[in-house]
């Protein structure tokens, strides 16, 4: 296996972390919001018409920060 696929190390800092939060379940989010803007950045969030919904790398990245021997990063 020489084509190893690298892995970014994602660390959120505690708004971002609470506004996934929010968006995996289904909290009603703001017309704005620059937090949610720098997570759709990230490609976590994605918008589906009206709503806001988590990426596959998004729900990755909120399991693995349930898991507390990844409190330090996400690797994505």
């Amino acid at each position: 296996m020489t084509d190893k696929k690298k892995l970014k190390l994602l660390v959120l800092s505690q708004p971002q972390r609470a506004t996934l939060e929010g968006l995996s379940n289904r909290r009603p989010q703001l017309p704005t919001d620059p937090i949610r803007d720098e997570l759709v950045e990230l490609g976590l969030v994605v918008q589906q018409g009206a709503k806001w919904t988590l990426t596959p790398t998004g729900k990755k990245v909120l399991a693995a920060g349930s898991n507390r021997r990844n409190a330090g990063g996400f690797s994505v």
